[in-house]
């Protein structure tokens, strides 16, 4: 059971009154490195953010964002090694090792828990087929993801308006609504579950929080949750703006213990754990929850920056929040266009029970995803591209490149780049490993660029690898091999459908693509969500969903070698050709999830051992 005690206490103690060929280019003096400040009190708080809606409040009284609006929204030669049933089963695709990141189904060995059908699903997976054994159906929320920590499981999803009427299906457990939503507004959700008894789950506690979850991130027993909100005087007009208080700009909470039902309502955040670029980044708020998932479900701390936020990665050190600026062409100068650039605070996460702002900083340009951004020995490096100023009548093209930030007096200042990376192209895929870096441009064909970080003053390109169709995920079997998948392509840039290729990179003045495969299919997920790739070094084993837009898709299993290729095993149908997401190894067995069942198949051979139906 939840200790609300405990619960409330920390959840007290932060109240909205107080609390808690390219060539090397120098740092460039134009680019904004902002750096936080932290506000003393309400009052400064209170007085800020209403003398910045004085500002961008038009006199008409009609709400505008600001003066800047965010963008929109091992080694292949090893002996294969057979898995051992229950105790060898496959993790969720993630970027740092140590940096669990939630996805739509998890395993523990023993049972699989995953979202299909709008309900969450348990099944057990100890038996020669997949059995289902229960699900749950959370009231008013729409489950996005999970993540897994010993015995319990955590649940997020972004709250819905109640529906009006019609009969509910009792599910085997049902988790009661915390608070009542206001219409219109986002509001994100975690709910822990003890799954101690796959059979009987238990809900245990629900923490709701207004705004829209932009990422979650578990490290240890230390939940990270990072929601962005907008603010709510805006939506006033000028004159409520000016008059709201501090409660009014400040996201709320609600944490509720299920099985007492007692509930606490608050301020997500206090005005003192609020804090401001120098610079302007926005009305909007990000806000970092530190929750305790290894027990009770508590709140430990939460921060705030006023900033949108659109983008988080995170090392198992430092979590970083980036937000793309967008400049008003209305105040440009006529003379120089504006560039666009990406504003990245560093928040440590080296405490468990704490998050704390370290340094803010800027880079020219568009970060693509979150393999945008990698962590190595203190350095951050980032991939970004700078596109055209559309409004200024130049023929501007263009470019992309990397840029390496250090942490220095709380900025993140450039310490070294490369530029003229893909010229006229934009960045499909970045991958960052250890002191490599490699991005992937295209328009027309798909120049891989391999370069060196060793010296982070430095960083220069190797080589580069020019080939038709594009990447638009990595994933490193070894230090000298990639796996891309993307789409094959004509001459004319034209898309072709699925690829998959196998780069040799052991050589980065040369990298050469050894094999390549197209998969007949139109798409796959993993092109643009790497967490439905899945890669088994044990057997060699890459297994990917496909669809076609015709209707229908499967999972595809491949065998990748450096020394053999690219070689089918076989594809993965679910009854109805219903579309495959995700796929997962539990001993010699492999799972394929699709919103309609889990279908068993062998490892080697993907030959079907057992279906199971949804209800």
């Amino acid at each position: 059971m939840v200790a609300l005690g405990a619960l409330l206490a920390v959840l007290g103690a932060g109240s909205p009154d107080g609390g808690g060929a390219a060539s090397a280019a120098p740092a460039s003096a134009k680019t904004p490195a902002p750096a936080l400040a932290r506000f003393a009190s309400c009052r400064g708080f209170l007085a800020h953010v209403r003398r910045t809606a004085r500002v961008v409040a038009p006199a008409g009284g009609g709400p505008r964002v600001g003066v800047l609006a965010p963008a929109a929204p091992e080694g292949d030669r090893a002996a294969v090694v057979a898995p051992r049933a229950g105790v060898d089963f496959s993790d969720t695709n993630g970027q740092e090792a140590g940096v669990d990141e939630p996805d739509i189904v998890e395993t523990d060995g023993r049972t699989v828990f995953a979202i299909a059908g709008g309900r969450v699903r348990l099944v057990d997976v100890t038996g020669p087929a997949p059995r289902p054994i229960a699900r749950l159906a959370l009231d008013d929320v729409s489950a996005s993801s999970l993540l897994l920590r010993g015995d319990r499981l955590l649940v997020l999803g972004d709250a819905v308006a109640p529906s009006a009427g019609g009969a509910v299906e009792a599910p085997v457990a049902r988790l009661r609504s915390v608070v009542a939503l206001p219409l219109g507004r986002p509001r994100t959700v975690v709910a822990q579950i003890d799954v101690s008894d796959p059979a009987r789950p238990r809900p245990l506690a629900r923490v709701a929080v207004d705004g829209a979850l932009v990422a979650a991130r578990l490290t240890g027993g230390t939940l990270r949750v990072a929601v962005s909100t907008a603010p709510r005087p805006i939506e006033l007009g000028r004159r409520g703006a000016l008059r709201a208080g501090a409660g009014a700009w400040l996201p709320r909470l609600a944490a509720r213990d299920l099985a007492t039902g007692r509930t606490m309502r608050r301020a997500a955040v206090g005005c003192r754990a609020v804090s401001r670029p120098r610079s302007f980044a926005g009305l909007g708020m990000v806000t970092v929850l530190t929750l305790d998932a290894a027990g009770p479900l508590t709140l430990l701390d939460s921060d705030a920056i006023l900033t949108d936020g659109d983008l988080v990665y995170a090392s198992p050190t430092a979590m970083y929040v980036a937000t793309p600026r967008w400049a008003d062409p209305a105040l440009a100068a006529a003379d120089e266009p504006p560039h666009g650039t990406t504003l990245i605070h560093k928040l440590d996460i080296t405490h468990p029970a704490s998050t704390t702002h370290r340094a803010s900083g800027a880079v020219r340009g568009y970060l693509l995803n979150q393999f945008s951004m990698s962590e190595h020995e203190g350095y951050l490096r980032t991939a970004a591209t700078e596109e055209p100023a559309w409004w200024s009548g130049q023929d501007e093209e263009s470019q992309s490149g990397v840029a390496v930030l250090a942490e220095r007096d709380g900025k993140l200042a450039q310490a070294g780049r490369v530029n003229g990376l893909g010229r006229g192209e934009r960045i499909f895929a970045v991958r960052f490993i250890g002191a490599r870096g490699y991005v992937v441009t295209f328009r027309q064909t798909d120049p891989l660029y391999a370069l060196d970080l060793s010296d982070p003053a430095r960083p220069a390109v190797r080589g580069a690898l020019k080939i038709p169709g594009f990447s638009s995920y990595l994933h490193p079997v070894d230090e000298s091999t990639l796996i891309g998948v993307g789409q094959a392509a004509d001459d004319s840039g034209r898309t072709l459908g699925t690829q998959v290729s196998l780069f040799d990179v052991s050589d980065p003045s040369a990298p050469r693509r050894i094999a390549q495969r197209a998969l007949d299919g139109d798409w796959s997920e993993a092109e643009g969500d790497h967490h439905a790739v899945l890669w088994w070094p044990a057997t060699r084993l890459l297994a990917l969903p496909v669809a076609s837009y015709d209707g229908g898709g499967a999972a595809v299993g491949l065998t990748v070698s450096r020394d053999t290729g690219i070689t089918p095993i076989a594809r993965v149908r679910h009854p109805g050709a219903v579309p495959v997401r995700r796929t997962l190894v539990v001993g010699d067995t492999l799972y394929t999830l699709s919103d309609a069942g889990i279908m068993a198949s062998d490892l080697l051979t993907l030959a079907p051992r057992g279906y199971a139906t949804f209800d």
